[in-house]
């Protein structure tokens, strides 16, 4: 049985279980107190020294940080290679995508959500954090003018993990509508069966 271990509230513990979604995968979602700071303390430690969620076992495999859990569920789990691909094309376009991933969309989406959630722990100011949201969805909407999916002609972990803070803008009060083709990407990957919202309910048809 895998075991993921995040709060529900956790964005890149939420990429981690969308993919498990829709995949199909069962498992066991090992919630974690992080205002309690579980994260920064044992046993929570020994699964990442690090101290930041998500961590997964699989068996006697243990893996952190939510690219790394995605990676591994793909290459494991898909045998149709369509959530990574294999040829050095496509494995290299979703590459490009998650380093986006885990830069401009996580300096500007993603803050946008952990400002609201942990102000103290976020020292940029909203308009500064709203430009960096401004700076990348233009760019992807630009993008995405051409294309439905980031990568490839299909979605790949590179969409799994970008939608989990962009699709968290609207709540956290940033209108994602003024960008049209985001917002069409944004629709179509809670139309992939077995998508789940942050909550882990279905979306609605």
């Amino acid at each position: 049985m895998i075991r993921l271990h995040s709060t529900m509230a956790s964005i890149n513990g939420y990429k981690v279980r969308l993919l498990l979604s829709i995949l199909d995968l069962e498992y066991e979602l090992v919630d974690i107190d992080m205002y309690g700071g579980e994260h920064k303390r044992e046993p929570f430690l020994s699964l990442n020294p690090f101290g930041q969620m998500p961590a997964m076992q699989d068996g006697d495999f243990t893996i952190a940080d939510s690219h790394a859990c995605l990676v591994y569920l793909a290459r494991k789990y898909d045998p149709t290679n369509r959530w990574l691909p294999v040829d050095a094309e496509g494995e290299a376009k979703v590459a490009e995508w998650m380093s986006k991933s885990a830069n401009e969309v996580h300096q500007g989406p993603w803050m946008k959500r952990a400002k609201i959630r942990r102000p103290e722990a976020i020292t940029l100011s909203d308009a500064e954090i709203d430009a960096r949201c401004d700076h990348i969805l233009k760019l992807m909407d630009a993008h995405l003018e051409r294309r439905e999916w980031l990568a490839r002609p299909h979605p790949t972990i590179a969409d799994i993990s970008i939608f989990g803070p962009v699709s968290m803008l609207g709540v956290s009060g940033y209108d994602t509508d003024r960008w049209p083709a985001v917002t069409r990407w944004l629709e179509r990957v809670r139309r992939l069966p077995r998508a789940i919202d942050i909550d882990g309910k279905p979306f609605a048809a």
